[in-house]
């Protein structure tokens, strides 16, 4: 975008235009000025409170793998109840039942009960799964070892997105009437272009609990699915992170290329006693990149090359305005932000009041 097209810009979409009359316009969050607009609906951008706090008109399904949970209880209740599919990869169940059952303020296992558990069952307690199965759990064996129970799990959203799945699933006949080996798959791939069809039509996401620490292995293989093709076909919709990983700590998205916003409330950033959004990373996984310039760090660049082989990462960096930030780089790119999840469960009780 050429110099003279940035000033208009971003004067329209993302600082108050009287900000601009004594401070250069690529040197506004240097000097920690307040973001006071909200970009128009035709820019490409997400809300972090929709994300965790509910509010969303998009068909959201939540996965649980198999790591400790370790989110606070408030916020795991508001993201459970918002999501419209609850999936659990394997060992994931018990990491659910040891959550619900012993790591809340009181045993909640009966009202955590998830729509599905998938996965080879290398892991599966038999106990724990013979209760969910008890209480309407739908428990689908794949045996093959050519997936991670993500990408099992990922089969049985988008076959759950387009309403299908139901017609397949029968709890009288033998794992629910799906081919043990790897039938999840053969169907994902047979409704493959009605996915596509239908994510022009409506929006989706997928909230992955505890998916990123743990195993390197387990996280460099989690993190790869944010390239994966089902993610990025091109919808009518304005392009939205569709898979997001909550962590005990941070959230991990894959922000779009060119121009993306990323927005929350001013009281997540101006409260000083109780802040909420704390450092932030904009991560060059998978291939060099390239960041034109962003807007609304403590340190903002400008033609900026990334790149994870020549250590030129953006890590540790802070946000210095009120209401959001922007980046604009030439390739996708993984933002991983940090939380203060306590604080923001102290939010959230005031808006629940």
């Amino acid at each position: 975008m050429p110099e003279d097209e940035v000033e208009e810009y971003l004067q329209k979409v993302i600082v108050n235009p009287e900000l601009l009359e004594n401070h250069d316009i690529l040197d506004l969050a240097n000097k920690d000025p307040l973001v006071l607009h909200k970009p128009s609906n035709n820019i490409n951008t997400i809300d972090l409170q929709s994300i965790l706090t509910g509010e969303t008109d998009v068909y959201q399904g939540l996965f649980l793998l198999n790591q400790d949970i370790k989110i606070n209880e408030q916020v795991f209740d508001t993201i459970w109840k918002q999501s419209d599919i609850h999936i659990c990869c394997d060992g994931g169940i018990q990491r659910l039942y040891k959550y619900t059952k012993s790591k809340m303020s009181k045993d909640r296992s009966l009202e955590y009960i998830p729509d599905y558990l998938i996965g080879d069952f290398d892991s599966l307690d038999l106990g724990i799964k013979e209760f969910y199965l008890k209480h309407g759990t739908i428990v689908i064996k794949q045996e093959t070892q050519m997936s991670s129970d993500l990408q099992k799990s990922i089969s049985i959203f988008k076959l759950s997105f387009l309403n299908v799945l139901q017609t397949y699933v029968d709890p009288k006949k033998e794992n629910f009437g799906i081919e043990l080996y790897d039938g999840i798959h053969k169907l994902d791939s047979q409704y493959d272009k009605d996915f596509e069809l239908m994510g022009q039509k409506k929006d989706f996401r997928v909230i992955a609990f505890s998916g990123l620490g743990g195993r390197v292995d387990q996280c460099i293989q989690n993190i790869s699915q944010l390239y994966h093709t089902w993610l990025n076909y091109d919808t009518s919709f304005s392009k939205q992170p569709k898979m997001i990983f909550v962590n005990e700590v941070d959230i991990v998205f894959k922000v779009p290329k060119d121009g993306f916003y990323i927005t929350w409330p001013t009281e997540w950033k101006l409260n000083e006693k109780s802040p909420v959004l704390l450092n932030s990373g904009i991560l060059p996984i998978g291939e060099a990149n390239h960041l034109k310039y962003t807007l609304g760090y403590k340190w903002d660049v400008r033609d900026f090359n990334l790149s994870m082989i020549n250590g030129f990462v953006s890590s540790s960096n802070r946000f210095s305005c009120a209401s959001g930030c922007y980046t604009h780089s030439v390739k996708d790119v993984i933002v991983n932000i940090e939380l203060n999840y306590e604080n923001l469960s102290k939010l959230l009780k005031v808006m629940n009041k």
